[in-house]
Parts: structure tokens; C-alpha cells; sequence
């Protein structure tokens, strides 16, 4: 995560993505719009059977339920009839494996103690719900390297099943991907390598692909309930955490020829219109015989599918060949629920929101199942509960259904700010009892964030299409350039007082040289008083900050006046870091 946006987290193929919900209103009975879905008509796992021996728990009604009475779809509590909204946090026990990977060890390595102390924690906070990982751990993990499942994982998983049912903590379960061992994954990779890639491709598109999910699916279903698992406890099946699909490799990279796909269907590969057929055909149809297999063991469980948003139309990460598609395919397909992974940090919200197709008018709940404070992104605690507060308010005007954080807890993560670091700052400020309302932000005294972020800017000048602007819009591919070499000043009206703990100038500065650059700040443009001086040989991309001994309170407007420099006068970006007074 001390990364730039162009390589993509770890976290998105860990499902590192997790959320908190609002408070439950009352809300009139309805009928349920998104109750179980029949099997699809194609293929019907029909009843999936148990393991030899097993005594199967019995599954009680799913508490947690979708209704629609005049307006969308929503979440709502069967025993109250009163609306429920999903706010909580990924949880998982992060490290990395030998290959350098981050693996989830939470079921693996599994520890009851710990398990019940943060159950309570987030119970205490008013979290109502909690999202956990099916798999994440790669070896010695849900797969046995003797063949199928491990006993023993499922057990431990069974067990917090039990434990977040007595917490009264609903469970968004989700599959990240099938097991390392236990004999899925050469199954598929037998389907290498023409017209199927012999994995991922292959797992949504090759008949053998849908037949090994499905079969992994059903006997994890089983085996939970063999071991006395609550499946009632989970609030919804994930069956794919972050669904995508590649465009470089075989049959989506092919321009020749034709491929039969698990849903019968041929597509000529030399027309692109048949090519984005085979990807939206495929997926309906896999999602579809996937949620049949889970539905068959257990008719009552909501489902879900997840992605991370598209690359289109506004690019955030790079030159990736992994394609989400849109939740206009997944509103296609028979899932209660749709699970969108948006992190801060690349674009704005609402660009991640186009590309993903979100647009509040969807005919089911749209939840955020991860968001999270990337390392790139936000310097400390403190920043990332700031920023990820405000980037939950903001996507309820995307009409999103629930929330959950990523991560609970750990320290020093290598990608993210966790939930417990900093005196477990975003833990607190993303939870329901501190605030009830997550479209509202609150106050809390410990936060400092980039107080200049988005704020009034004026200039002594400005290049065309290099307006003061763009050094506060967070974004340091961009910048001001007065279009004259100095004097020159950019001013900042904050908009009300602050207190200010840092002042961050990224140069925006050819050729290199030395420089002097003059910081002033007080109340108002007409009680400016001189706070810092730079001067200091400087050149393209370096960043000059600036801490006052004991923190600056009641500042509103802050100027850099620039009186030195081989460049004309300008900047990449500007931070104040500090609180709003």
C-alpha cells in the first residue's frame, strides 16, 4: 500500500475490502421481492448429500430478510419487522506466507479467545454485522491436502458461526477463490490451454470450471452444517467475493474460431459482439448454478456476488487485463444482493460508482463489502477514519444498503491502516454507536485529516487549464502552474477555523534550484501572519512539510507566496493536516 494506485492491493484478491451499517428504523411490513430463488432451470444441483455418518444440524429462519415496500429493496429484521441496515468490518487475521502474499489466517490458526473478545468489541460498538472469508489462507488451509475439505477448519469455522449468532452478529460469508489444495484447482487447471485458460477464464466458461465450484460450495455447506454450524447466522452467501474475468488469456483473448461454453452456447470469437455475449451469458449463467447449489442446502439463505469496480469509463488502476463486469449482469442473474468493493485513495467516489453502474435505483440491496484506508492514501489512523467516514457518507447518495471496513484489527500492515491502530480510530468513528447515522459525519477530537481538500483556492495567476484548484484536489498527477516565474501566491480559505498540526507542499517545480517560499495564516485574508519559510534547493516531486512546535488553532485562510525560483511559480499539491476547530 506505500504504493501508487498503479498496482492493484492485494486486498482486492483477498476480499480486503469491509463495512458497517446504519441504525434499524422502523419500517412497514411487505412482501419480500428477494426471497429464495428456485434452481435454475438448466441444470439443478437437486438435493446435495451428506457426508457418511453425518448428523446434519438443523437451520433455522434467516433473521435477517429483503423486503420492498414503495421504494427499493432493504435489508429488514424478521423478529422486529423493523429495518435492518449491515455496518461492520472485515474480519481477518493477516500475515504474509513465504511467497510474500497477504493470506487470512483467522480459521486456519484459530483462536476462540480472541474470536469472542472482538465479537464483543464490535457488538459494544453497535456494529451489526461481520464479514469473514470462507478461504483466504492458500495452503494449510479449507482444502485437505488428502483430497476435499478439511474437518478440522470447518470446524473452527462452524464454531464462529455459533459465536457471532450468540453476539448477535449476522455473517456475510464469502469465497475468494477455491482451495489450493484438496484437489480443486487441477481439475480446472486440466482445461489448459486452448480455447479455456485453465483457471480463471476457465472457472466461469468451461463446464468443468462450474461443476469444481459448484462442488466446493456444497460440501463446505455440509460439512458446516455436519459440525453443528448456525447457517441461519449468516446473513448472506458471497459466492464470489470479487467476480472478474480476464482479457488477455484464452477464450477472451482468442479472434479465431469458436468455443461452446458451460451454458451450451457456441460464440464466434472473430466478433466482439459474441465475445461480450460469452462474458455476459457466462457469468448470468454461472452465478445462477452456483447460487442453485448453495440455495439446495439451504433454501432460506440470501446470496450474494461481489466485484471491485471496472477500469471503464474512468480509469483507476493501470493497464489491467482483470474485467469486472457491471451490476447491470448481476441484476441478470437470481442474487438477493450485490457487493460493491470501492476504496478511497485512486478516483472519486463517484467514478468508481459509473464505472461499477451503481446507481441507487437498483431492484436489490447494494452493499460496500470493502473499503479501507490504503497506506498510499492516508498517513495514520487518524487520517483514514477522517477519510473513510467521509467516503461512507458520500455513498449513500448512491443509495448503498450497508457497510463493512477493511480491516478489523492488526498492526503495521504493510497496505492498509486496520481498524485497531491508533487507538482503534476508524473502528470507532465507522461505528454505529458513535454514529447512529452513517450519511452524517460526525466530530471526534482525535481525527486530523487534509482540512485543504477541495477547498476555496484563489492565485496571483493561472496557465490555462491550470487553475489554483487543482493543487487541493488530492490528486498529485495534477497541479497549479501560475504560468509566470515569481512572485507569485496561492491562498486557501479552509472555509471555517482549524487547527492546524502540519502544512505538506509537493513541488511542482523544472529545473531544479533553490527556492523560498514564505507560509502565512491567521482568521481571515485581512490577519495574515508569516508562520514558516522554506528555502531550500528543490526540484519535481519533493515534498517540503512543515510542523509547528505546538499546533496552530483558529486558522481559516492559509498563503505560500513564492519570492525564489528557477520555475514559474506553481504546485503539485498542498496539505494542511489538522481539525476543524
Amino acid at each position: 500500500m506505500a504504493r501508487r494506485p498503479a498496482a492493484l492491493l492485494i486486498a482486492f484478491l483477498m476480499a480486503g475490502c469491509q463495512l458497517p451499517p446504519p441504525t434499524v428504523v422502523p419500517s412497514a411490513p411487505a412482501t419480500s421481492p428477494a426471497g429464495p430463488h428456485p434452481p435454475s432451470a438448466a441444470s439443478s444441483p437437486g438435493s446435495p448429500t451428506p457426508p457418511p455418518g453425518a448428523s446434519l444440524a438443523p437451520i433455522g429462519e434467516h433473521r435477517i430478510g429483503i423486503r420492498s415496500a414503495e421504494g427499493p429493496a432493504e435489508f429488514y429484521d424478521r423478529e422486529t419487522g423493523e429495518r435492518f441496515v449491515p455496518r461492520g468490518a472485515n474480519y481477518a487475521r493477516n500475515q504474509r506466507d513465504p511467497d510474500g502474499a497477504v493470506v487470512d489466517r483467522v480459521f486456519a490458526d484459530y483462536d476462540p479467545v480472541s474470536v469472542e473478545a472482538d465479537l464483543a468489541e464490535m457488538k459494544a460498538l453497535g456494529y451489526t454485522a461481520v464479514r469473514v472469508a470462507l478461504e483466504n489462507c492458500r495452503a494449510d488451509c479449507i482444502g485437505d491436502p488428502a483430497g476435499g475439505l478439511s474437518s478440522e477448519y470447518l470446524a473452527n469455522l462452524a464454531d464462529f458461526l455459533r459465536r457471532a449468532k450468540d453476539a448477535d452478529l449476522p455473517v456475510f460469508l464469502q469465497s475468494n477463490d477455491l482451495p489450493e489444495e484438496g484437489g480443486f484447482v487441477p481439475k480446472i487447471e486440466a482445461t489448459c490451454c486452448s480455447p479455456f485458460d485453465g483457471y480463471l477464464n476457465s472457472q466461469y466458461f468451461h463446464p468443468t470450471g462450474l461443476e469444481t465450484y459448484r462442488d466446493y460450495w456444497t460440501p463446505a455447506l455440509l460439512g458446516l452444517r455436519a459440525h453443528g454450524a448456525p447457517l441461519d447466522a449468516i446473513l448472506a452467501y458471497d459466492l464470489r467475493g470479487e467476480l472478474f474475468v480476464v482479457e488477455n488469456t484464452p477464450p477472451l483473448s482468442l479472434r479465431t474460431g469458436s468455443v461452446t461454453t458451460a451454458n451450451g452456447q457456441t460464440y464466434d470469437l472473430a466478433d466482439p459482439a459474441a465475445r461480450e455475449r460469452l462474458v455476459d451469458e457466462g457469468i448470468v449463467y454461472w452465478v445462477d448454478e452456483i447460487a442453485a447449489a448453495i440455495r439446495a442446502v439451504d433454501p432460506g439463505g440470501l446470496v450474494a456476488v461481489g466485484e471491485f469496480a471496472p477500469n471503464a469509463p474512468n480509469v483507476w488502476r493501470g493497464d489491467d487485463p482483470r474485467a469486472p463486469p457491471t451490476i447491470d449482469t448481476f441484476l441478470r442473474t437470481s442474487v438477493d444482493v450485490i457487493d460493491v468493493h470501492v476504496y478511497p485513495g485512486y478516483v472519486p467516489l463517484a467514478k468508481l460508482m459509473e464505472n461499477a453502474g451503481v446507481t441507487g435505483r437498483e431492484p436489490v440491496p447494494v452493499v460496500i463489502g470493502e473499503y479501507g484506508a490504503f497506506t498510499f492514501a492516508f498517513p495514520d489512523a487518524s487520517a483514514g477514519a477522517d477519510g473513510l467516514m467521509r467516503w461512507q457518507a458520500a455513498s449513500c447518495d448512491f443509495g448503498v444498503d450497508g457497510w463493512f471496513h477493511w480491516i478489523w484489527s492488526g498492526e503495521n500492515d504493510a497496505e492498509v491502516v486496520t481498524g485497531s491502530e491508533g487507538h482503534s480510530a476508524i473502528n470507532t468513528v465507522l461505528s454505529p454507536r458513535e454514529r447512529p447515522d452513517p450519511c452524517q459525519l460526525g466530530s471526534f477530537p482525535f481525527l486530523q485529516s487534509n482540512v485543504a481538500l477541495g477547498a476555496d483556492v484563489r492565485a496571483s495567476d493561472s496557465a490555462p487549464g491550470q487553475g489554483p484548484e487543482l493543487a487541493v484536489d488530492g490528486d498529485e498527477g495534477t497541479g497549479w502552474i501560475a504560468g509566470a516565474g515569481p512572485p507569485g501566491w496561492i491562498e486557501i480559505d479552509l472555509g471555517e477555523p482549524a487547527t492546524i498540526d502540519e502544512v505538506r507542499l509537493i513541488v511542482n517545480q523544472s529545473p531544479a534550484g533553490r527556492t523560498v517560499h514564505v507560509v502565512s495564516g491567521g482568521p481571515s485574508r485581512a490577519q495574515l501572519t508569516e508562520l514558516h519559510t522554506f528555502e531550500e534547493t528543490t526540484d519535481f516531486g519533493d515534498a517540503l512539510t512543515w510542523s509547528p512546535g505546538q499546533a496552530l488553532t483558529g486558522i481559516r485562510v492559509l498563503r505560500v507566496d513564492t519570492t525564489v525560483s528557477p520555475s514559474w511559480v506553481a504546485w503539485l499539491e498542498i496539505e494542511v493536516m489538522g481539525r476543524r476547530d
